[in-house]
């Protein structure tokens, strides 16, 4: 570089719409907090270092060297663009969330990026994979329930994605609500003399304890485990509760007659009901063996019970119910 050369960085805006921006006098920086100016790898050459790049300083930068005698500066230009992977605004976006059902829920997610990311949702656990009134995919970066609903609970994952790569958010959503209660055999028959099992399954937030639900007879009135004939099982699968029935053996005097599971929590109580009718053919139990057994030791039971029970529950959330 010739003696006496001056060395001057400056920038200009890609879109053409800013004034260009001298960055240094000589060696000396005009804003030290955006630029340093120091020596290049060469002896005669002159660095340009950015502080703390952003979106704000992509533009055409040029180098240009003055020096005495020179009728038209030396310059070199290059074009800096930046780019930068999503990041997701954590402050800006929705952690785990509890909710009664009926509420409003809304699950943020912000997120930026260098280009802007595209935001989607997925349902990744929960009743279903699919977001109520949305589908498997919600664009947006925002799933808004006007009232939510006990199915809405579940696992969302929101997605932002740019040519740079992927950030990944996840929102934890659960909905307090009053219990859920069926009864299977949806339509229960048996012959006269036979075993026949029926199932409550409750489905509730907070979870039903095992004092807060019941099987009442219409013609008995509240059945509990010491009564005749009768044999009452508690299960305990999360938020689901099993209260099966076992009538050991079924009498006559029972079909036609009403059954009634009743289920209570903070939020309510709730109750189904179901007759039983009469069968001039035997039905086997859902394990597979055959209720007119009567030599089944039902002290043995337990072993295979939890399993139908839980068999139960795969058909119903799969809609075989």
């Amino acid at each position: 570089m010739p003696r006496g050369a001056r060395i001057f960085w400056r920038r200009d805006s890609l879109s053409g719409d800013e004034v260009s921006e001298v960055i240094n006098d000589g060696l000396m920086s005009r804003d030290m907090s955006r630029w340093e100016i120091g020596q290049g790898k060469q002896q005669d050459s002159v660095r340009l270092e950015i502080m703390s790049l952003d979106k704000s300083y992509e533009g055409k930068y040029t180098c240009e060297c003055q020096y005495t005698g020179s009728v038209e500066p030396a310059r070199v230009h290059r074009i800096l663009r930046v780019f930068a992977k999503p990041n997701i605004v954590r402050h800006m976006s929705s952690y785990d969330t509890d909710a009664d059902s009926g509420d409003p829920v809304s699950l943020h997610c912000n997120a930026d990026g260098i280009p802007p990311p595209f935001i989607y949702w997925r349902r990744t656990a929960g009743a279903s994979s699919i977001i109520r009134n949305f589908g498997t995919v919600k664009s947006g970066n925002v799933i808004k329930f006007d009232q939510v609903e006990a199915d809405d609970a579940g696992e969302y994952m929101c997605y932002a994605e740019n040519s740079m790569g992927r950030a990944l958010w996840r929102v934890r959503l659960q909905v307090r609500h009053a219990p859920i209660v069926r009864i299977f055999p949806v339509e229960p028959f048996q012959k006269s003399g036979c075993n026949l099992r029926l199932i409550c399954l409750i489905d509730a937030n907070p979870p039903v304890e095992q004092h807060a639900c019941q099987w009442i007879s219409n013609r008995t009135g509240t059945i509990t485990s010491g009564s005749v004939g009768t044999r009452l099982t508690y299960l305990n699968a999360g938020l689901i509760r099993d209260l099966v029935l076992d009538l050991t053996p079924i009498k006559t005097l029972d079909f036609g007659d009403l059954y009634t599971c009743t289920a209570s929590n903070s939020l309510g109580t709730v109750s189904a009901t179901t007759m039983i009718t009469e069968s001039f053919t035997e039905v086997p139990l859902i394990n597979g063996r055959y209720a007119c057994n009567h030599a089944v030791n039902w002290i043995h039971i337990n072993a295979y019970l939890f399993i139908s029970i839980q068999c139960f529950n795969l058909l119903f959330i799969n809609g075989l119910f």
